[in-house]
């Protein structure tokens, strides 16, 4: 390869312009007869004077070797099919990181380019098309592979049907079919890629269908990518449940769907990764006060002003630093002159949507309204950055050519065709000239239309949506995009130039998706965002880099009539007992975007009752976030998808150390399972720690022997509707002092005398406390928080079983088991309430002094005071019937909907629930729960809301012979 002439270093993605003497810098020498090689460490592909030979995997001793019969390709132009390898001996040019051949056909070029960088795990393969004559040529499709395979394939997985992309997977050799040991990925970089294959025959192909002009540069091909990798044999489904489906047997599940191997994730995620124009090294923070109804607030009014500087001043409070600015404003709109289908233009461009419409205010021509200025030097004055709701599926008549495709149907649904080159530029310059003009920061755009039926070809209209998106970036690398509808429908390669596509897979108001049974609608909204998170990474392999966070939720804007409010309507909303779970739900997904939505500010009791301590909970964890994100770029699911029964998690860990989050979205306690290995990312070292970093902050967590080993099992507790974070970090070579585990405490060890003070666990239970010992070190005597102990010493460890004073009743606390097999009928239980129970919720009442009216409270998470029985039914519906009596007596059983008011019950139903708040303490309570018929695991017992976990110093003095021991926990 060294006596060849190279190519020069370009990139050819399909949206550069490339002419035909910036990629050959010299004549080609003809081509050679030996092989060539492109190799770089990671991976080795071997060529002839056709094309690609073999790819494999570098490291010798794996044996993984795939082999081409035959790598044509084909391009259909102005309806003529171009077989592009038969067009004659080729042309071929070499550096160390690509290979090009190259081919002529008048009038046009082709030149078939394969590169394999660095850092890549995969080879990618391009066609480019240059046309010496020809103006305006039209391709219809492009064919970049059509190859046999040299192994048979063992098993397929098609991505999104084939349309993102396809896996195939062989056994090892010698090995059986039926457990495949490796594979290869075939990725196309758009969402139209068309798949087939038959034995170890396989066809890659796309058709754009699209008009292409010289004017644009050369024509280069969506690029296809090849990857080698390893199955891990940890499994997940290919296409996750929803998480509020009710799934008796995961495993089974498992056995009989398709599923995707752990490292086929890594492998696609790690490809879409190299192609990001978008890579943040600290996390955006970006409020959006559409989800408190900012809408709503008109500040041409004095009135309106002073409430949205309320949400600005809340939103600088919290740390955030983007704010998409979507108020109304009379002084520059009319609810009545909005043209889109949706009746929001009017907030559109801060304002002046309408206005640019209709081409009465341009911002390479006018001045921004003094209005709009003060409300921009406010922002500025609290260093908010604001961002626009912008879309473009708008009928702009400033080109008869954008619309033409709508006929006399434009308007409403109908705007202009994203397809068409000069839209797009009329489209570019009006974003960069707003940003210019206004100081804008970012967009949200929404109701972007890519798939019109009579405009230009789907493909077009998308390769249009990627370009203006791309281009943007470009023009402002700081720009933030706030994808809402519909593009994150159309997979990761839409979204290389970021930040993010649509955080919950659709519109978030609490109607648009089936919630999750919960009396807390931020928790509903987290388990909607951890399952999209999921969708988006492993059936659609985006990065963490571009994954969309959610935080909080969506506050309803439609009134128990189904009329869609424009007055001030519901503004008090803050979910005091759900927040925290969505923040870290978002934060252990999202990473690199605090998507912020309702936030407690247009109330003024609510914005004057949320405490300092909250406020710097909230910042202390965004900013954890950038101090955090060396390890937070390799995030990665474990354990399975967010659904109803099990526990979910991901993992942040960069060789040896670094960040587990887990949650359990459930009502009842429930077990979080992983290993300590590379299914979470830990490939280096041998002993390990785990220590907590919430709930109980500060707490070593150990395993049966102390110290965790490498390939070890996690088992963990998590409370009922409860999130853990944990740390996992090397152990030390050797114990020097005395550590202690399974709670907070402070240890020390003095002439055998070992002290463990200001221990804190949950009242009521009792924890099997551990503590590794110096080598040679003696205890005679313990004491635990002042008492005297008993304790068992052994090889190095000391553990005793301390009982921490109280009656256990904590989060989610539950009334009895539910037994096996249950299918419905009669659930009877007994417990009794703490009277610190009545004392925590009546101490809540005066730290959250928010008036609530009757309406208010129909929102089961108001009122946090309140104690609310829940009597979850996992895919339960309103329409079932369930009764309640406490001793004996009847109890009203309430109905409780995510939308408040009950719209679209069959999605935004949460469950059923009682206010029992008139319950008194420490009185032994008899319940019965009628339910009707249901499949056995469907009801999930009866919990207690409102109720937090506190925690206790005091510990009860050491059991004797007969007596029992309260619950033991973790």
């Amino acid at each position: 390869m060294t006596g060849r002439k190279k190519l020069i270093e370009v990139a050819l993605p399909a949206l550069v312009s490339l002419s035909l003497a910036a990629l050959f810098l010299s004549a080609a020498v003809p081509a050679a007869a030996e092989d060539m090689v492109l190799d770089n460490g990671r991976l080795r592909a071997v060529f002839n004077d056709r094309g690609l030979v073999s790819l494999s995997l570098a490291a010798p001793q794996t044996g993984r070797t795939l082999t081409f019969s035959a790598d044509p390709s084909s391009v259909t132009i102005d309806g003529a099919a171009v077989d592009i390898g038969s067009l004659g001996p080729a042309e071929i040019e070499t550096t160390p990181a690509k290979i090009a051949y190259r081919y002529t056909r008048d009038p046009y070029t082709f030149d078939v380019i394969y590169e394999l960088k660095p850092a890549w795990d995969f080879l990618t393969k391009q066609i480019v098309v240059t046309s010496a004559r020809s103006r305006i040529f039209r391709v219809q499709e492009v064919k970049p592979l059509a190859a046999s395979l040299g192994l048979p394939v063992a098993d397929e997985l098609k991505l999104a049907g084939g349309s993102y992309g396809a896996l195939c997977r062989f056994a090892a050799a010698g090995g059986s079919p039926a457990a495949p040991a490796w594979g290869v990925f075939f990725l196309l970089q758009n969402p139209f890629m068309a798949w087939t294959r038959e034995g170890r025959d396989v066809a890659v192909s796309y058709a754009p269908d699209m008009d292409w002009s010289r004017d644009y540069g050369a024509f280069a091909s969506d690029r296809l990518c090849l990857g080698l990798y390893e199955l891990s044999g940890t499994r997940f489904p290919a296409k996750a449940v929803p998480e509020w489906k009710f799934v008796a047997d995961y495993d089974k599940l498992l056995k009989e769907s398709p599923t995707i191997d752990a490292n086929e994730v890594e492998a696609l995620t790690g490809c879409v990764r190299a192609f990001l124009l978008y890579y943040p090294g600290r996390s955006v923070r970006v409020h959006i006060p559409w989800c408190e109804n900012d809408y709503q607030i008109d500040v041409g009014t004095p009135e309106g002003v002073e409430e949205y500087k309320r949400i600005m001043d809340r939103a600088a409070e919290l740390g955030v630093t983007h704010l998409l600015y979507t108020p109304a404003n009379s002084e520059l709109s009319r609810l009545e002159d909005n043209a889109d289908a949706w009746g929001w233009e009017n907030v559109l461009w801060f304002g002046l949507g309408q206005k640019i419409r209709k081409g009465e205010w341009d911002p390479r021509r006018d001045d921004v309204p003094a209005g709009l200025k003060s409300m921009l030097d406010y922002a500025a004055s609290k260093n908010l950055k604001l961002m626009s709701y912008s879309y473009p599926s708008l009928p702009f008549l400033q080109n008869p050519e954008w619309t033409a495709w709508a006929a006399k149907e434009v308007g409403g649904y109908a705007g202009a065709d994203t397809g068409l080159r000069s839209f797009q530029d009329w489209w570019l310059d009006k974003l960069t000239g707003f940003m210019r003009k206004t100081g804008a920061a970012g967009f949200s755009f929404d109701h972007w239309w890519i798939a019109y039926d009579k405009a230009s070809s789907k493909y077009a209209q998308w390769y249009g949506c990627r370009r203006i998106l791309e281009s943007l970036r470009r023009e402002a690398f700081d720009v933030v995009v706030d994808g809402r509808q519909q593009y994150q429908n159309f997979g990761p390669w839409t979204w290389l130039a970021g930040s993010y596509p649509h955080p919950t897979l659709t519109d978030e108001q609490p109607e648009s998706f089936k919630a999750f049974p919960d009396l807390h609608t931020d928790r509903v909204s987290a388990n909607r965002q951890r399952f999209a998170a999921w969708t988006y990474r492993v059936e659609r392999f985006a990065p963490p880099e571009i994954m969309p966070g959610f935080i909080t939720h969506q506050s309803e804007r439609t009134d128990e009539k189904g009329v869609m409010r424009r007055d001030r309507f519901r503004p008090k909303d803050w979910d005091y007992l759900g927040w925290k779970y969505s923040l870290l739900s978002s934060i252990a997904t999202a990473p690199f975007h605090h998507v912020v939505n309702f936030i407690p500010a247009r109330d003024a009791e609510e914005f004057a009752a949320l405490s300092g301590e909250d406020k710097a909970w909230f910042r202390k964890w965004l900013d954890w976030t950038d101090e955090n994100a060396r390890f937070l770029h390799a995030l990665r699911p474990i354990i399975g998808p967010p659904m109803a029964g099990r526990v979910d998690g991901t993992a942040a860990i960069v060789e040896d150390r670094g960040i587990v989050f887990l949650f359990n979205p459930n009502p009842g306690r429930k077990e979080a399972r992983f290993k300590l290995d590379a299914s979470i990312g830990l490939v280096k070292g041998e002993r390990f720690m785990i220590k907590e970093l919430y709930p109980e902050e500060g707490r070593l967590i150990a395993s049966p022997k102390g110290l965790w080993a490498h390939g070890s099992e996690a088992v963990l507790p998590i409370a009922g509707r409860e999130a853990m974070v944990l740390e996992v970090f090397p152990a030390p070579a050797e114990i020097a002092e005395p550590i202690l585990f399974n709670a907070p405490g402070k240890v020390s060890l003095n002439a055998g005398r070992l002290v463990l003070a200001d221990v804190t666990a949950e009242v009521g239970t009792t924890r099997r406390l551990l503590v590794l010992l110096p080598e040679k070190a003696r205890v005679r005597t313990l004491s635990v928080n002042g008492v005297p102990y008993p304790f068992k010493a052994d090889k190095g460890q000391l553990t005793a079983n301390v009982r921490f004073a109280g009656r256990a009743f904590g989060r989610s606390q539950s009334i009895g088991e539910v037994p096996a097999g249950f299918t419905g009928g009669t659930f009877k239980a007994r417990f009794t309430i703490p009277a610190r129970i009545f004392a925590q919720l009546a101490e809540r009442k005066k730290i959250w002094p928010v008036t609530y009216t009757e309406d208010d409270l129909r929102a089961p998470w108001l009122g946090p005071w309140r104690l609310l029985l829940h009597l979850p039914i996992a895919e339960g519906a309103d329409a079932m019937a369930v009764s309640l009596k406490v001793n004996g007596a009847p109890v009203e059983v309430l109905k409780a909907y995510n939308s408040v008011y009950p719209q679209s019950p069959e999605r935004t139903f949460i469950g059923h629930y009682a206010d029992v708040s008139r319950l008194r303490p420490d009185s032994p309570c008899d319940i019965e729960v009628g339910l009707p018929n249901l499949e056995p695991g469907r009801f999930q017992g009866v919990f207690f809301e409102n109720v937090e976990t506190e925690y206790t110093r005091r510990i009860m003095a050491p059991p004797t012979g007969g007596e029992r021991s309260p619950r033991s926990d973790r």
